[in-house]
């Protein structure tokens, strides 16, 4: 997970790199992945079992993908509303509704649900 000063060096790199400028809110530093069953330990890892997307799997990789959604009331407490993984997240990633158009679709060709790089990870000439 989070490595204090330096995993706040590699986000501003990071950010850097992909050219974003929007406020960044991080998950780093606590326990908010763990919490919602995104990140997975050396254990689970190992063991090829934990907790993803509302059931026991092999998680793959150490992080996932997730959206969560939360609503503070007039008190200021803070309730999780919605959650949703893997295929869920879909209508929440606009680009695929968009490739889902294309006639090769998303093209995955036996590639898993981890084919998409992001910038500065494809070839020479951006390409794959």
């Amino acid at each position: 997970m989070f490595d204090g000063a330096k995993g706040k060096q590699t986000l501003a790199a990071y950010r850097e790199r992909m050219g974003w400028h929007f406020t960044w809110v991080s998950s780093g530093g606590n326990d908010f992945n763990r919490d919602y069953y995104v990140y997975f330990t050396p254990e689970e890892l190992a063991a090829k079992r934990a907790y993803f997307n509302y059931t026991m799997q092999n998680p793959g990789p150490a992080d996932r993908e997730g959206h969560s959604v939360f609503v503070k009331d007039a008190k200021g407490d803070v309730c999780h509303t919605y959650s949703c993984y893997d295929r869920g997240n879909d209508n929440l990633n606009i680009h695929y509704a968009y490739l889902d158009m294309v006639p090769k679709g998303r093209d995955e060709g036996g590639r898993g649900p981890f084919w998409v790089k992001r910038r500065g990870e494809y070839g020479v000439g951006g390409r794959a």
